[in-house]
């Protein structure tokens, strides 16, 4: 999916299409553009505007950037983690489909 953001000041323009959304992040007003559907970017948003919530009132942090990071890593080991199951379930299904070729084949010959 292919994100582009303008960050709202007052003496900023907004340019507006039908993949634009107006959104706030921690506070942070934008407007982001999407190649996708703009409703699951509302999704994102409310999922890391909740996230970025959660780490500072956990860390007790005030700090934005801090926190920003400390939500990307959050992100990034999570997908570690997913990319890592799904290698595991490949492995398995292929091990398994092995199995059955060579099954049909003792059943076939």
């Amino acid at each position: 999916m292919n994100y582009s953001t303008d960050h709202l000041d007052n003496d900023m323009s907004e340019t507006w299409d039908a993949n634009s959304v107006r959104v706030k992040i921690y506070g942070q007003e934008y407007v982001l553009r999407t190649e996708g559907d703009p409703k699951s970017l509302l999704d994102l948003c409310e999922v890391l505007d909740k996230q970025m919530r959660n780490v500072a009132e956990a860390t007790g942090s005030v700090d934005t950037i801090k926190i920003a990071v400390l939500v990307a890593l959050n992100i990034a080991d999570e997908a570690r983690r997913a990319k890592e199951e799904v290698r595991i379930l490949d492995e398995a299904i292929s091990k398994r489909s092995t199995a059955c070729v060579t099954m049909l084949d003792r059943f076939i010959s």
